[in-house]
């Protein structure tokens, strides 16, 4: 490429070489390479006027000064394998719902304090006047703990042990969703990109009939009607070709934002990933789910740790005693000590509410867990049923549809210049063969969003 420049360079063509050559880099790196070989062009060609040089390197600044602002943000190509990794590292809401380990994590370290309550000390002091003999000067010293009793701490660390491990598996959870979601959008990018080259074609070809129907009816072979009827099909193939080229922008952009931006705003899926030949039967899939599903688990440990909750407020109910040690002066000159021991009595508070609350969100675990059941039984066999019509469909789209409407495509154009087709016929045949090639599209994206579905619902990895 360097050696074309300096050729070019000899013959004093130097801009279109620049441009030609810039225009196979990718937008980001234009400017600066522009600007390079501005420098180049600048230092080496002594043999022009010095005012030249200067209109010479001006004339290229701005060119690279259009490149720069003409360039899009940056986006990166990105396969599925680099689109998960990225989705695991950066999504936001991934790490909002990784931050709950840690205030799970705060709620473990406190079961673990030695105890729940600090000690407390009390002072007292009193100045007595005495009329038949000296002043008193008494004092009190008290020092008081409160002691759990009945297992309540063993209890307490066990309910925080079950909560940091259902967190857990809630972030596995929002991991497997995450998963999915960017997978879906992933294929969804690749079948309208493949959809986009579909309508590229289809619009070059209703180019070219637009161009012999112009020449026939120049001729006065055909009516106006037909001239009209070509220039109709191109615009709404112009159209839908502008349509599918903002869908597909939207589509990366939606898996920009699930990358959390770090691939840029509008990443470009690259690659494809066949679908697998092999699958389980239903039964193993059935029971794959229910071992892998990580909401599943997180609904049995949520009910573990709710009756270990209810254990520990039913003896909170009891109260713990307080025991403690004091000692004071009296009278100037006599010193005590002693021990006490207090008891709650639970006349007005029993913890009746709190065990009531308890009760009620035991309910609602024990119903999750059940719909939770529920919808992985009818998530795993709706996408086992949804897979095998997929891959069917898909077969059926290579072996009867795809070829002839692949050969169908490239006989149009040659039918009707030959005159053997009217326009009318060549309209709804290239619709019938568009709309075969389209859904062979759909079919293949439809075969892979199964897969993607049927990993989702059996709690397997993308």
């Amino acid at each position: 490429m360097h050696r074309e420049i300096a050729k070019d360079r000899r013959s004093g063509i130097l801009w279109p070489v620049v441009i030609a050559a810039a225009r196979n880099l990718p937008l980001a790196c234009q400017a600066s390479w522009i600007s390079d070989r501005v420098g180049e062009i600048f230092l080496i060609d002594r043999n022009r006027p010095r005012y030249g040089f200067i209109i010479l390197a001006a004339v290229y600044l701005l060119i690279a000064a259009i490149f720069t602002f003409a360039a899009p943000a940056y986006a990166a190509q990105v396969t599925i394998e680099d689109a998960v990794a990225l989705a695991r590292q950066h999504n936001p809401d991934l790490a909002l719902v990784a931050r709950e380990l840690i205030v799970s994590h705060g709620e473990l370290e406190r079961a673990n304090y030695i105890s729940q309550f600090n000690p407390y000390i009390q002072l007292g002091a009193d100045y007595r006047t005495r009329w038949n003999s000296a002043n008193s000067q008494d004092w009190q010293v008290a020092l008081a703990q409160e002691l759990e009793i009945f297992g309540q701490r063993k209890l307490r660390r066990q309910s925080a042990a079950l909560g940091y491990e259902r967190s857990g598996l809630d972030l596995q959870n929002q991991w497997r969703l995450l998963e999915a979601a960017v997978s879906f959008a992933f294929y969804d990018s690749i079948r309208t990109r493949d959809q986009i080259g579909l309508l590229s074609e289809l619009s070059a070809l209703d180019k070219r009939l637009l161009d012999a129907a112009q020449a026939r009816f120049e001729a006065g072979e055909i009516g106006q009607i037909d001239a009209n009827l070509a220039r109709v099909r191109f615009g709404e193939s112009k159209k839908a070709l502008l349509q599918g080229e903002e869908r597909y922008r939207l589509q990366r952009s939606s898996l920009g934002r699930l990358l959390g931006g770090a691939a840029g705003p509008e990443p470009e899926p690259v690659s494809r990933v066949e679908p697998r030949a092999e699958l389980a039967t239903i039964e193993k899939l059935l029971k794959l789910a229910r071992d892998r599903r990580p909401d599943l688990k997180a609904a049995e440990i949520e009910i573990a740790r709710l009756k270990a909750e209810s254990e520990l407020n039913r003896r909170l109910a009891r109260g713990n005693p307080t025991i403690g040690v004091f000692g004071g002066h009296e009278l100037n000159a006599e010193h005590y000590m002693g021990g006490q021991i207090g008891f709650p009595l639970p006349l007005f508070n029993r913890r009746q509410a709190e065990a009531t609350i308890i009760a009620g969100r035991t309910a609602q675990a024990s119903d999750r867990q059940r719909a939770t059941e529920l919808n992985i039984e009818r998530e795993v066999r709706d996408a086992y049923s949804n897979y095998l019509t997929a891959r069917s469909v898909l077969q059926v789209n290579q072996q009867d549809v795809v070829e002839p409407a692949r050969e169908s495509f490239e006989l149009l154009e040659a039918a009707f210049t030959a005159g053997k087709m009217d326009l009318l016929t060549l309209s709804i045949a290239e619709r019938q063969a568009f709309e075969a090639r389209m859904g062979y599209i759909d079919a293949s994206f439809g075969l892979m969003s199964a897969e993607v579905s049927l990993k989702l619902a059996t709690g397997a990895s993308q």
